[in-house]
């Protein structure tokens, strides 16, 4: 089991540099947040907006995503009075901290492809995986 940040699952979604790793490690099990659907979601929505994906197709994309099972969700309220402490003891964002957070209560990796974040996981104890 590994937690997935935004950045991972949206390298993942829009076919990123590396985004086979995400896959690897994604079909071994992963937990994440519901923030991160909704923060990959607009990163699609994004490359549609500037003429880079097709509209029709990023529809699949998120109509798929939408049905997947193979990325559970926890829930983000049990973990935010610990990801605010987080954030503030690395001078890093409330949503960043909650993955962190996310990884620290069940003692599993993080997957993330963010360098900031990486660091303060690292500071927090946390295993990371960067992709």
């Amino acid at each position: 089991m590994i937690a997935v940040d935004s950045s991972a699952l949206s390298k993942y979604i829009l076919r990123e540099e590396g985004w086979e790793g995400v896959r690897r490690r994604l079909e071994e099990g992963g937990i994440s947040l519901e923030m991160a659907l909704k923060e990959a979601c607009n990163a699609l929505w994004k490359r549609v907006m500037r003429g880079e994906i097709d509209g029709k197709l990023a529809s699949r994309v998120v109509e798929e995503l939408m049905r997947w099972e193979i990325l559970r969700l926890a829930d983000e309220r049990e973990l935010i009075e610990e990801a605010f402490k987080i954030a503030i003891r690395r001078g890093i964002t409330l949503y960043d901290s909650l993955f962190i957070a996310l990884a620290k209560a069940m003692d599993i990796p993080l997957l993330t492809s963010d360098e900031r974040q990486s660091r303060a996981a690292s500071e927090e104890g946390v295993e990371v995986i960067r992709v």
